[in-house]
């Protein structure tokens, strides 16, 4: 649409428009949404409630630390997105909120009694004792900073919607008949005599006529494709290029020091080895044994079964460990061990390695990430103002290298490029961040054009002037002829080989045996282990375990075997008894009647969506990560 303005800028009356427009936005003003980050922050909502950017992001916050203790490591907040982590957190809170507003039509509520039990039944409010403790009850809380009637009113709306869910989907089993057909279906077993032809057996594929490769060519073109190329300059404007001509005086950053200076404050680490065993009875023997004076890692080895590599706990901090844990870890000096401490993963036995005293940071060691910070800040309203001007530059008709020259922007010129971001020899070219956005704008902008003015991210703009288009094209014959004649020859002994095995198949069904037939032709034999039909690793290919389940005992069956191909006759089908495996069977039953409560559950949710509406503010998801 702009660029349709643009086209049209030099009329009179769009000269009437844009001067409506600017005295419009000098009236009312424009956010600046690098410094305030937009006055709307809401990402959905859901029956008239609003769920916020903040609250997405503490819950995908708290599934990053999950992933990241679970694979080690950092994880790449792009990556977590493409995995679907911002997404799901969000249809969680509105999953939550659909339940809340079902709970408050329906008028339900908890008593404080249950609200009381289900504190006191909590074993992360109990001593060591077992016994509830008001004062651990309020360090946990104030560890994870909530206050009590908070914790409580989260506690209380947690009753209602497991209570809720329960009445959803708990008496639901799978009747006895579709478990035991199942259990028929999935534990039947099946054995095989197999024979491979290998690509050799095909013989020498001999190269083709002329005649043959044109038609093959003409009807395979998709494989001898190449994709549209661009090529196009980028004009980068970022937060951090404002920012590096921002000069911060000296005492706004003292200021800013003074008033941020708790986040410098480095708390004290403690590296600790533990002992982690399954019941007291050993905790209090391995107590006992190191108060005899025997060493810590042998105690472990022949009390805990643990080598000496799985003891170490590294360097953690309080805030790292359990409140019980990390009181007793804390009180420690050098070389001590603490008494048994009972957690839920079993009783703990804990040894003091080494400590890095609590230490803040000075002044000078955050002057510059200080800087930064502030520079950042200030450089919002001057980004927001060039955007505005690039815009109305934009609008007026000016070149990218006007516009570069006049508001400083970088430029990069990018050759030749497709829209997944490889060039003509197929190796991945390097963009800036946001890539994907840069290259949807570069392949939407037409040739000789210049695209709109784009949001980089959060970190600034830009824009594209789209230089050349090369159109997707089929090679010709005469370039691609070597890998063509390959490709035919891959396609006939393909097909050459899947008519021998054919021709096999149809002698074993024609009432000979496949041990016969191989010997017959100096085949090799094998016979596979009784198979499932879920087949595994060292099965027969996924294809041919499927044609097993399909054929009648004594029929052989044919399917591909990676360049070769593989023919197996049914030699035994042991079925599958419920009545003999009855642990197998409860199992099963488990698994169907949580598939079916999830299912009743998801209809559910569904139902409550046609009930409550649910809109999702997509741009502002996107700012989420």
């Amino acid at each position: 649409m702009l660029q349709a303005i643009r086209s049209k800028a030099t009329s009179f009356i769009v000269k009437i428009l844009f001067a409506l427009l600017i005295l419009t936005f000098g009236v009312w003003g424009i956010g600046d949404i690098f410094r305030n980050r937009s006055t709307d922050t809401t990402v959905a909502t859901v029956g008239g409630r609003i769920i916020t950017i903040e609250q997405v992001a503490t819950a995908v916050r708290s599934d990053l630390q999950r992933l990241q203790s679970v694979f080690g490591g950092t994880v790449d907040p792009a990556q977590a997105k493409q995995l679907g982590v911002v997404d799901n957190a969000l249809q969680r809170i509105v999953g939550g909120e659909l339940v809340n507003l079902e709970i408050d039509r329906l008028h339900l509520a908890v008593g404080d009694d249950a609200v009381r039990q289900a504190i006191l039944a909590n074993p992360a409010f109990r001593n060591q004792q077992g016994v509830f403790d008001r004062s651990l009850y309020q360090a946990v809380l104030a560890n994870n900073s909530m206050s009590e009637p908070q914790f409580e009113a989260q506690l209380r709306e947690d009753i209602l919607r497991g209570e809720m869910t329960s009445a959803i989907t708990e008496g639901w089993t799978p009747p006895k008949e579709l478990t035991d057909a199942l259990y028929r279906t999935r534990f039947e077993r099946r054995t095989a005599d197999t024979v491979t032809l290998p690509p050799s057996a095909a013989g020498a594929i001999p190269a083709p006529s002329e005649e043959q490769l044109d038609t093959f060519y003409k009807s395979h073109q998709d494989d001898f494709r190449t994709p549209e190329l661009r090529s196009f300059k980028l004009a980068l404007l970022t937060l951090d290029d404002v920012a590096a001509g921002i000069a911060v005086p000296e005492d706004k950053l003292k200021q800013e020091y003074e008033a941020r200076k708790s986040e410098f404050d480095k708390p004290e680490e403690r590296q600790l080895q533990q002992i982690l065993l399954s019941d007291e009875a050993k905790a209090k023997d391995a107590e006992a044994q190191l108060a005899a004076g025997k060493d810590f890692s042998e105690i472990a080895k022949s009390v805990a079964g643990a080598e000496a590599g799985a003891l170490d706990l590294g360097w953690v901090k309080r805030d790292d460990l359990p409140a019980p844990l990390a009181d007793a870890a804390f009180a420690l000096k050098a070389g001590a061990t603490t008494e048994p401490v009972q957690t839920s993963f079993g009783w703990h036995i804990l040894r003091l390695v080494a400590v890095k005293p609590a230490e803040q940071q000075s002044f000078d060691e955050v002057k510059q990430k200080l800087a930064q910070d502030l520079a950042r800040d200030q450089a919002g309203d001057a980004l927001a103002e060039a955007a505005n001007h690039i815009d109305d530059a934009l609008a007026g008709g000016a070149s990218l290298a006007d516009m570069a020259q006049k508001f400083g922007l970088k430029t990069i010129e990018i050759a030749d490029v497709d829209s997944a971001g490889h060039d003509a020899a197929g190796k991945t070219v390097e963009l800036p961040k946001a890539a994907a956005d840069i290259l949807r704008a570069a392949f939407a902008t037409a040739s000789g054009q210049t695209s709109e003015l784009a949001q980089l991210g959060e970190d600034g703009y830009f824009v594209v002037a789209v230089d050349k288009v090369t159109p997707a094209a089929v090679k010709p014959l005469a370039q691609v002829h070597d890998d063509a004649v390959k490709l035919w020859q891959d396609d006939e002994r393909g097909a050459t080989l899947a008519k021998a095995a054919d021709a096999i198949a149809a002698e074993v069904n024609s009432g000979r045996s496949l041990k016969d037939v191989a010997a017959q032709r100096k085949l090799t034999l094998a016979t596979t282990k009784p198979v499932l039909r879920t087949g595994g690793d060292r099965d027969p290919p996924p294809a041919l375990v499927a044609k097993l389940f399909e054929a009648k005992q004594g029929q052989a069956v044919t399917a591909p075997d990676g360049d070769g191909m593989m023919i197996a006759q049914v030699t035994a089908i042991e079925p599958a008894d419920p009545a003999k495996d009855a642990a197998a069977v409860r199992q099963l039953a488990r698994q169907l009647g949580q598939t079916m409560q999830s299912d009743l559950f998801s209809e559910f949710d569904q139902a409550l969506r046609r009930q409550f509406p649910v809109e999702v503010n997509q741009t502002n998801l996107d700012r989420v990560l």
